[in-house]
């Protein structure tokens, strides 16, 4: 009997429209064989279906359910689609254990700590990885850039501490452009990190979990074409070429495979997870270094998206990715 799986695709953040594209990419790829897939649209105040014939449902969330012209709807399992809050910081997967819905991504734990910088590169660097040298700023706090530059020096990033897409980062080169960037940044959260600038490569991780071993797929380089990987780099054909594999020494690559496996076990990490880096420049003295930037607990995934791209250079299709996740889903979180 084929399954019911809730696409839960939106969201309360700035990534709300990348989400929506996520989900239709999902949509089209889930096994209709397998599965059948009702598409969930999660705003701030509505959760609700449309049908194929334009007809709205609004989700029951006392028991997460949907009465249709086909009767009640209920669901086997949740897809989470949904980039930022409330899909990748862990309040969607608290509602669903309390709901005994099995979900795609990480445990509610999980999702509130890597979703926050801060905490996140607290525990790599406990775990013996690499990290930037960092300020946590609050909205209330008196700000020195003096004190905070003698930490992180210039030039540095300002970054929200819980935000996705480097919606609201800025690179800060003088000390008269810190300010402006922190006050910029709290637009988007009420916390801030600034982190030194690490120069080098960008280099990033995908792993999945199929019958309980980890399948780690092949690194990619992103080579941004503008001065860092922002946002506009990011979603602009032709502004950042993703090199998979990433053309880099295969010690370094078995390096880096390694820290993401052990970083996903600690982290406790299920589903689809990508995990971030910055590789340094080789020298005389040093082979490069990786610095972990973050983790990414629900990754893009449409057919641009980097974990796709890592998961079809080794034969893996949307659909393939898609239904291994489910299955482990279902096998081993209901």
């Amino acid at each position: 009997m084929k399954k019911n799986i809730a696409l839960l695709l939106g969201g309360y953040s700035a990534e709300y429209e990348i989400s929506v594209k996520s989900g239709k990419v999902i949509a089209a790829h889930l096994d209709q064989d397998l599965f059948n897939v009702f598409p969930v649209r999660i705003t701030e105040k509505s959760w609700h279906y449309t049908d194929p014939e334009g007809n709205t449902t609004e989700v029951n969330r006392n028991d997460f359910s949907l009465v249709t012209a086909a009767g009640r709807i209920s669901f086997d399992a949740a897809f989470i689609g949904i980039h930022g809050t409330p899909g990748e910081d862990g309040k969607l997967q608290g509602y669903l254990d309390m709901m005994g819905i099995p979900y795609n991504t990480c445990g509610r734990a999980t999702s509130a700590l890597t979703f926050n910088k801060f905490f996140c590169n607290e525990f790599a660097g406990r775990m013996g990885v690499n990290v930037a040298k960092t300020v946590y700023l609050h909205k209330r706090d008196v700000i020195s850039p003096d004190e905070i530059t003698a930490i992180t020096g210039l030039p540095c990033f300002v970054k929200p501490n819980s935000n996705g897409s480097s919606i609201g980062i800025t690179k800060v080169k003088t000390p008269e452009g810190l300010i402006p960037a922190i006050e910029n940044a709290l637009k988007e959260d009420d916390e801030v990190l600034v982190q030194e600038f690490i120069p080098g490569t960008e280099v990033t991780c995908g792993i999945f979990e199929e019958k309980g071993q980890l399948k780690i797929l092949p690194l990619t380089a992103i080579i941004s074409h503008k001065e860092w990987f922002d946002y506009e780099a990011k979603y602009t054909d032709g502004l950042a070429d993703e090199i998979t594999p990433a053309p880099i020494d295969i010690h370094l690559a078995d390096t880096c495979r390694e820290t993401s496996a052990m970083l996903y076990r600690k982290l406790n990490c299920r589903g689809i997870v990508r995990f971030d880096y910055i590789l340094t420049p080789e020298s005389h003295t040093n082979p490069g270094s990786f610095y972990f930037l973050e983790v990414n607990t629900v990754p893009g995934l449409s057919e641009a998206s980097i974990v796709p791209r890592q998961a079809a250079s080794v034969g893996i299709s949307l659909k393939q990715l898609f239904t291994k996740v489910l299955t482990e889903t279902l096998e081993n979180y209901a």
